[in-house]
């Protein structure tokens, strides 16, 4: 999306922007920009000339341009004037990193809450709007953070002249007049923070260059024929450049409307985190460019280029994709991506794979922890072609996902043979509050169990007694049932027994309820791949909670469909339960806490039901534990 120079009546002289924007449809707030054949005339010794300027800031202008001929000896945080000359401070690797020159937010309360405050007198002009800023400012950094926070909190993106929703024009991007209107592209946001910067006697610069926002394509090389996309700023203080991106830190656009949040991720950010997403590239001068990214060794374009744009979040959330650094991964049959939490653990995470064409193909993608804090992503195509992989996670208690990578994947060969997965979104295994429920560590130990027979037998450990139902679903039958999975609860571990009649992978989900809750909730989550069905299995007989209750075990029968007027022999135990009634027949618990007993079915259509009841419930009533249909 490119519209050269500004459409406003009054241009910036020799910025003929291109810009384009984040629109959270793609999950990601972040924008990005884009400037055609800029120069760093902005550079710290010379400011930009707009044909649009005032008297006010032209004479404001040629006070600084004096006082920028002035050497300063001292590289001090004082509020002293000291040179803008680049020749002064010239751009090398940063010694500090983030953390070391901001311990705490609460460290800017209160020049935060002064920002917040600015009166609409104190807009009327950039110097005006400087000197009030800065007032209560104590040093350098205090002047930047005041002039960052004005500038990404009052200045909305300039949506309306970016789409030309309404035949609206692009509006200036001249300082002055984005302070009027409070609205511009990245070209005004990065102009306005460096005049109010050399206003407050900040050595502070425009940069332009490449950045990976919404409109980026993986895969598609960025080279130095291509348009720059982007402008942001570098700022002097405590005696290094850093870098400042006020307008990804202004919020993000929905559709066609413009939305604020609260971040400031692009504020003094580590230049290794920066350049994973901006490549500073002045036309004329690639040696001189990559001393803009503050880093050693700098990375080149083709290397910036080929890297998969890591998301902020993944940043905030201590993330290393370690498997694959590239934006596109070629895939014969399947590929597996991993990363790992350096820090805290995800809460959850999950995976889109769509095609080109937006088809979701989520049910050829398994996301399991590996390990306590190791994630892998495994996608199986089911047809070659090109896809978007993207994925998600977080570390809170919000219920949606943060957008932490997208990958480009090259499908070209794939197995026939495979089955889909079970379409699911998020996490496979323990959920994040399975030890709520009750259930030990050792649940969250996997996530894929794997059958060769058709049945299976899954012990889930707990550190105390758990209320749960279960359900089972083949991914080709997505709404499942309890049919074909009965629960029995031992001593210190709950019994899933599972049978499956198809080839392919299934989705066994645990619900379990808390102690005072009123509802029972998703605890767990588990893939099995059935490999080999041995035979066509009988449902299991339908199991009410109170079996779970009772620690009821059942040896036998274990099919839900018993003949009409036949002798069935019953087999069950229980350390709970003192006396069973199935039918209308009472029986006492033998020996071994269990019963062998012979009971006749009734006629075809009736259901056999088993009741059980405990001499320590005081109540003497008999409760359901089993049902059974009659053929």
């Amino acid at each position: 999306m490119g519209c050269g120079s500004s459409t406003d009546t009054k241009p910036t002289n020799s910025r003929e922007t291109r810009d384009t924007v984040i629109s959270d449809v793609d999950i990601d707030d972040n924008f990005n920009e884009s400037s055609k054949n800029k120069n760093w005339s902005n550079s710290s010794r010379k400011s930009p000339s707009h044909t649009a300027s005032s008297p006010a800031l032209t004479n404001r202008r040629q006070d600084l341009s004096k006082h920028q001929t002035l050497k300063s000896t001292s590289v001090d945080e004082g509020i002293e004037l000291e040179a803008l000359d680049e020749e002064d401070y010239p751009p090398r690797p940063c010694r500090l990193k983030k953390s070391d020159m901001i311990q705490h937010p609460s460290m800017f309360t209160s020049i935060d809450s002064h920002v917040a405050k600015t009166p609409k007198s104190a807009t009327t002009s950039i110097p005006e709007l400087a000197k009030y800023l800065c007032q209560p400012a104590k040093n350098r950094l205090e002047k930047i953070r005041a002039i960052y926070q004005w500038v990404s909190r009052n200045i909305e993106y300039d949506v309306a002249g970016f789409f030309n929703l309404g035949g609206a024009q692009r509006k200036s991007c001249d300082p002055e007049s984005v302070l009027r209107s409070r609205s511009s592209v990245c070209q005004g946001y990065a102009d306005l923070f460096l005049f109010l910067c050399r206003e407050a006697r900040v050595p502070a610069k425009t940069i332009s260059g490449y950045a990976k926002g919404y409109g980026h394509k993986p895969g598609v090389a960025i080279t130095t024929k291509t348009d720059t996309n982007h402008a942001w700023n570098a700022v002097f203080v405590q005696n290094e450049w850093r870098l400042v991106d006020c307008t990804w830190d202004a919020g993000h656009v929905d559709g066609n409307t413009f939305h604020r949040h609260e971040g400031e991720f692009y504020f003094l950010t580590d230049p290794d985190v920066f350049i994973n997403d901006h490549f500073p590239y002045n036309k004329t001068d690639m040696a001189v460019s990559q001393q803009w990214q503050l880093i050693s060794p700098p990375h080149d374009l083709e290397t910036f280029s080929k890297s998969a744009a890591i998301k902020k979040h993944a940043f905030l959330y201590n993330l290393e994709f370690m498997s694959h650094r590239d934006a596109v991964i070629t895939v014969n049959k399947d590929v597996i991506v991993k990363f790992v939490a350096k820090g805290k653990a995800l809460k959850n995470t999950g995976a889109h794979l769509n095609d080109m064409e937006g088809t979701s193909f989520d049910q050829c993608v398994f996301v399991e922890k590996e390990r306590d804090k190791t994630y892998c992503v495994t996608v199986k195509p089911q047809k070659p072609g090109t896809y978007n992989l993207r994925i998600f996670g977080n570390q809170g208690e919000q219920q949606t996902l943060d957008s932490l990578v997208t990958y480009v994947i090259e499908c070209k060969t794939v197995d026939k043979a495979v089955k889909s997965f079970p379409v699911h979104f998020g996490l496979w295994g323990a959920g994040p509050y399975y030890a709520d429920f009750g259930f030990d560590d050792r649940v969250a130990q996997k996530a894929l169990f794997e059958s060769d027979s058709g049945e299976l037998e899954i012990r889930l450990p707990f550190t105390e007694p758990v209320k749960a139902l279960g359900k089972l679903a083949n991914s080709e039958d997505e709404n499942g049932d309890d049919q074909f999975l009965m629960m029995e609860q031992g001593q210190s571990e709950l019994l899933v027994h599972v049978r499956m009649n198809r080839l392919g992978f299934y989705k066994l989900l645990i619900f379990a309820k808390k102690e005072k809750s009123a509802s029972y909730d998703l605890a767990l989550q588990y893939l099995i791949n059935c490999k080999n069905p041995g035979k066509q299995y009988q449902a299991f007989p339908h199991v009410y909670p109170e079996a779970l209750a009772g620690r009821m075990t059942l040896v036998e029968p274990k099919t839900r469909s018993l003949p009409a007027e036949t002798k069935v022999h019953f087999r069950l135990s229980s350390s709970v339960i003192d006396t069973l009634m199935i039918g209308h027949t009472t029986f006492e618990r033998g020996v071994n806490n269990t019963w062998d007993v012979d009971v006749v079915t009734p006629s075809s259509g009736e259901n056999l039901c088993v009741f059980g009841r405990s001499s320590n419930t005081g109540g003497g009533s008999f409760t359901g534990l089993y049902k059974f249909d009659i053929r």
